[in-house]
């Protein structure tokens, strides 16, 4: 079986290289992107098994290109990572599009690993 592959998105380096080195000693296979629009482009390209997207991001938030994704492809796994609880229109539209979950920032890897692997992959 090959190495899940997830896309992170998140405009704070410092913790997309933290996160993507945590992630890759998991052996899972990571692609980054640094805001939404970059994010439904290697979306596009690599059709990752989850995504893991920031809420607030430069040029596009993680709200907008969840709703692109989404469009392109309704089977999409995507979570969201915010330093914020959040509770506004927004997620709750994009839990009724199928948001996976919301997770609180600093998370740790046992946590996201769980989550992981409570995703039902085809």
């Amino acid at each position: 079986m090959s190495n899940l592959q997830i896309l992170l998105v998140d405009d704070d380096v410092q913790f997309l290289e933290a996160t993507e080195y945590m992630l890759k000693y998991e052996n899972y296979d990571v692609i980054t992107a640094k805001n939404g629009e970059e994010a439904i482009r290697k979306f596009t390209e690599s059709r990752p098994d989850i995504v893991l997207m920031d809420l607030k991001m430069p040029i596009m938030s993680g709200y907008e290109s969840f709703f692109k994704i989404k469009e392109k492809n309704p089977d999409a796994k995507i979570l969201f990572t915010s330093a914020y609880a959040i509770d506004n229109k927004e997620y709750e539209k994009a839990k009724e599009t199928g948001l996976f979950g919301l997770l609180i920032k600093p998370f740790d890897l046992n946590e996201l690993n769980e989550i992981i692997h409570s995703i039902k992959l085809d």
